[in-house]
């Protein structure tokens, strides 16, 4: 049938009477469906097979909106009802909701948003922000219930270089030997010193401490606190179907093993 859209999609002329044209019909009740299904209106649109006209075949998210809120689907003395009424209220109070939320993009969106870092092996869709936020909690009231996750598992201890050894044995004989050379003596310490700094692997685990010391005295929360996730989390990692949190002292602990899908 060719589509005149001067006639409501889901409706047909016939005999000076609107009617209902069964696949333009039905595919209103399939979007009503869908969408209260948690469908989003692009999403939908994408799975539309019949045309909205014949000019444009191809469907848009403001097609798909421009359907949902039509209340001749309803029913009067002029249009055939196609979706009742609480059908209709239950998707257009979830559209109503959803524009609501469709602000200007706030620091807290920006921060969970900048939190999340995924690896090369995933394939799974990026994650929303209520997504971000579960996750940020989730490793916060772990860390919270055993602060000792917090901390490094590697020893800070290393082990000197054979230079580094010889010269320090060598300094120990001359502070026994009470003819030693002084001045030697104090240069060749603080070579030591020095050879003993550059060994040092240096990283974050000065704020481990303080880290420790912040979970101990926090309580196990549902709500999200980006002050505190700031100074706890760096970064949240997802590969592989792995979820990893980053801590600000370099620690990484494992959150998860499911896959994100």
């Amino acid at each position: 049938m060719k589509c005149n859209r001067n006639i409501p999609f889901g409706y047909m002329m016939r005999g000076g009477k609107y009617l209902t044209e069964p696949a333009e019909s039905e595919a209103v009740r399939q979007i009503f469906d869908m969408y209260l299904n948690g469908m989003s209106l692009k999403s939908i649109a994408a799975e539309m097979t019949v045309p909205y006209n014949t000019n444009k075949p191809l469907w848009n998210r403001n097609m798909v909106s421009r359907i949902l809120e039509n209340k001749r689907y309803l029913g009067d003395d002029t249009y055939p009802q196609i979706i009742d009424r609480d059908t209709f209220d239950r998707a257009n109070a979830i559209k109503s909701e959803k524009g609501k939320s469709a602000l200007p993009v706030d620091n807290t969106t920006k921060y969970l948003r900048s939190l999340i870092e995924y690896g090369r092996n995933t394939e799974c869709k990026r994650l929303n922000v209520n997504d971000i936020r579960r996750l940020a909690v989730t490793a916060i009231n772990m860390l919270i219930a055993e602060p000792t996750l917090a901390a490094p598992t590697d020893s800070l201890e290393y082990k000197p270089s054979a230079r580094l050894t010889l010269a320090e044995e060598q300094i120990k004989e001359q502070m026994s030997d009470s003819a030693a050379d002084a001045d030697r003596l104090m240069t060749d310490i603080l070579r030591a010193v020095s050879m003993r700094y550059d060994s040092i692997k240096y990283d974050d685990r000065d704020k481990t401490a303080p880290l420790l010391d912040l979970l101990m005295k926090q309580d196990k929360t549902e709500d999200f606190d980006m002050e505190l996730t700031q100074n706890v989390i760096k970064h949240i990692v997802i590969d592989s179907g792995t979820v990893s949190a980053v801590l600000v002292n370099g620690k990484v602990i494992k959150l998860t093993e499911r896959n994100i899908s």
